[in-house]
């Protein structure tokens, strides 16, 4: 704003002194054609584009075809903006009326005023890595896996948050930014922003807070001191550039006790791994044109018959690219290739659909020999001995889901993706529960040792059926869905009398759960051409036209849900 009011007093100052006050022409104004003689509008002035500068300085010779290359035609802000400092500079006594009404009609006669573009420093471009930890007198001090790293770092007494990012194409093809450290520090020359700075910004689901951020020379490695954070509370963090407000990705802390040298096993919490989806799109069958799914016509493969399905794996171990040749099965982004390959994408992948506790932990294995993974006699025994309660334990259970369609080759054992949670009824309500904190800060011992064997909140998991469809070609196949309660809740409704009804707490048990897919969480309720419709069914009614029979010999929560995963949300 001083800038246009400094060109404008400069000019007036010229005018005023070349032309004086004398003969035809205003005072303070270049010699021009008498508005009240002419209903305010002057062939002399540009009907096509001018600057914001040019009106500001009332030249004008300036008249151009178009706005030129880092320049734009202004918005409304753009324009009250460039308004606010001609009405200043009346106001000042910088320009007079005559002035304001000339340079009005300098706008109101163009087709557009350009403005140059501001230089902004690049938002949404720092991604932070997941593998970041805590670290406390060389123990973890966050969930994340963080044992070893920390165990090798350098002893920090104060919460010490070691991580790292990748920045976008934005920042680092950017000679004056280039990584983290510039995008937090370095001016940019253009930009009216000076001495740029960065610090995490930690938000509890009810207020922010700011801790201590420092960055490195030449480096997408930082560090944050995590003092401030209480232990034993989720919350997310962000990147951010105070000035321009530019900011990172968010992603999740959540501190906790570090623990103490000989304290067993289930003194740490066990061991996350996310779990991707990903599509293959199953086109066997043959349709009305006889016309077979996967042929070629006119040179191009026909992809528009056949069904989704859904596979699953952990993050850590991607399934095998299809045989060579499975064109009838479309797994990969066919973009990269026709034939399969482990360097593709998956179709539709989804990198973290949902989470799991990670079989690799030691605690899932079975090395007592009694059918069941060690954390549930670890459990039982910490029971017995600090609560003196006799108990049997059979929480958590190995979960399996085919990671690719059955060809015909290779191993047809369906493999392992995880571990999961028995889910829990509440005595009183008779409903199906996850547990939380409140439950680990209850009175219940089991859930006391979960707090430390466990951690974090978790969600229920369930699994829904897609509705029939005329491209279903063949028998079987894997039409069922994996959902987590946080996302299922965004997205669920029961259909009633021609309506859309949003389930709670009571009706999700006594009402039929559906969604559509993919999610649109913003407009949950009206289906889309793309979307198809699920139905959250319980696993003992899979393949059995939707409802058991005969007597039911195990008692299951009544919304459905099979298993608690840990919480993503």
């Amino acid at each position: 704003m001083m800038k246009r009011i400094l060109l404008i007093t400069l000019t007036m100052v010229f005018f005023q002194s070349c032309i004086g006050t004398s003969g035809g022409g205003r005072k303070g104004l270049p010699k021009i054609k008498d508005f009240s003689k002419s209903g305010g509008t002057s062939t002399e002035f540009c009907n096509l584009f001018v600057t914001d500068l040019a009106v500001a300085n009332g030249d004008t010779s300036v008249c151009l075809n178009e706005c030129a290359e880092g320049s734009h035609i202004g918005d409304s802000a753009d324009l009250a903006s460039l308004q606010a400092d001609i009405d200043k500079a009346e106001t000042d006594g910088t320009i007079d009326a005559d002035t304001k009404a000339f340079l009005g009609n300098m706008q109101s006669s163009a087709q557009g005023i350009c403005f140059e573009d501001k230089i902004v420093r690049p938002t949404g471009e720092v991604f932070v890595n997941r593998d970041f930890c805590s670290c406390l007198q060389g123990k973890a001090d966050i969930i994340n896996n963080c044992e070893s790293f920390c165990a090798g770092k350098p002893t920090v007494s104060t919460p010490t948050l070691f991580g790292s990012v990748k920045v976008g194409a934005p920042i680092e093809l950017n000679g004056e930014l280039g990584n983290l450290h510039g995008w937090c520090s370095n001016e940019i020359t253009g930009s009216d922003q000076s001495a740029p700075n960065c610090v995490m910004e930690v938000f509890d689901g009810l207020s922010t807070t700011t801790v201590d951020f420092s960055t490195f020379s030449g480096s997408n490695s930082f560090q944050a001191n995590l003092t401030a954070l209480e232990k034993n509370k989720t919350y997310v963090a962000t990147i951010v550039e105070k000035g321009s407000g530019a900011k990172s990705n968010e992603f999740q802390i959540r501190r906790v006790d570090p623990p103490d040298d000989g304290t067993g096993d289930t003194t740490t919490p066990l061991k996350i791994m996310p779990v991707s989806q990903y599509t293959c799109l199953n086109r066997t069958g043959t349709l009305p044109d006889t016309t077979q799914c996967g042929e070629t016509a006119n040179g191009d493969e026909i992809f528009n018959c056949g069904t989704r399905e859904f596979y699953y794996f952990a993050s850590n171990n991607s399934p095998p690219p299809m045989p060579p040749g499975s064109h009838f099965i479309l797994c990969h982004d066919p973009q990269f290739g026709t034939d399969d390959s482990p360097l593709f994408p998956r179709l539709e992948l989804i990198p973290q659909h949902i989470a799991m506790w990670d079989q690799a932990d030691i605690r899932f294995a079975d090395q007592n020999g009694d059918s069941r993974p060690d954390i549930n006699q670890l459990i039982q025994d910490r029971l017995a001995t600090e609560f003196n309660q006799t108990r049997t334990i059979n929480i958590f259970g190995l979960f399996r889901w085919p990671n690719k369609p059955n060809t015909g080759s290779g191993s047809a054992t369906t493999p392992n993706v995880g571990f999961y949670m028995q889910p829990w009824i509440d005595s009183i309500t008779g409903r199906g529960f996850c547990p939380k904190q409140e439950q680990y800060n209850g009175t219940d011992p089991v859930f006391k040792i979960m707090k430390e064997v466990v951690g974090v909140d978790t969600e229920g998991i369930y699994i829904a059926v897609k509705q029939p469809e005329a491209s279903d070609q063949q028998e079987g196949g894997n039409k069922l869905q994996l959902i987590r309660e946080g996302l299922l809740n965004k997205i669920w409704f029961y259909f009633e009398n021609g309506q859309h009804f949003v389930p709670d707490a009571i009706t999700s048990s006594q009402k039929t759960i559906m969604y559509y897919w993919p999610p649109d969480v913003n407009d949950p309720y009206v289906q889309k051409s793309t979307q198809k419709i699920y139905t959250v069914r319980a696993p003992e009614d899979i393949n059995s036209a939707g409802a058991s029979s005969g007597l039911v010999t195990t008692v299951r929560p009544p919304d459905k849900r099979f298993g608690c995963v840990p919480a993503m949300d």
